[in-house]
């Protein structure tokens, strides 16, 4: 099954939606572009606007990682693939930094702490073996793997 099967929806938390591009040559993945919050969405006007960004697409890369809680081998879709006019390329994540930092056991230790803290734990493993199969996967094609949080879109002026 695709990615792009996985349509927007609004009862996630986050701003989901289609991305029309004003640049439509510039972008070489799929259709639909589907942003998948609002940073994601910051995240494809950035490209489009970027006069350094000579393609870029969405959800277009699969890398294949193990995870081994459920002894089982997954399909990562990385959020973006970013050409350069340098040549550079990247395979772009887009993160909140608190989901690359491994939490800390709560202090006061209620049902509803612990459940959070499984719950923020299983996001960072996850994150994790994606980032370190990601970055393999890069490796081997000269590409670099750019994780990017909520402190790029304060240092670039989008709306």
């Amino acid at each position: 099954m695709s990615i792009k099967n996985l349509k927007p929806t609004n009862n996630s938390g986050f701003i989901q939606g289609y991305f029309n591009p004003k640049n439509p040559e510039k972008y070489i993945g799929p259709i639909p572009i589907i942003y998948r919050s609002s940073w994601e969405r910051k995240f494809c006007i950035y490209c489009e606007r970027t006069p350094d960004i000579e393609a870029w697409s969405s959800e277009s890369v699969k890398v294949k990682y193990f995870n081994p809680s459920d002894n089982k081998y997954h399909t990562y879709y990385p959020d973006y693939l970013v050409r350069l006019k340098s040549g550079k390329t990247f395979l772009v994540e887009v993160k909140p930094k608190s989901q690359l930092k491994k939490p800390n056991l709560p202090k006061r230790k209620t049902p509803k702490t612990i459940k959070s803290f499984k719950w923020a734990y299983n996001a960072w493993m996850l994150n994790m073996l994606k980032k370190e199969a990601a970055e393999q996967f890069c490796k081997s094609r000269n590409w670099k793997y750019l994780l990017v949080t909520e402190d790029f879109f304060k240092n670039t002026a989008i709306s």
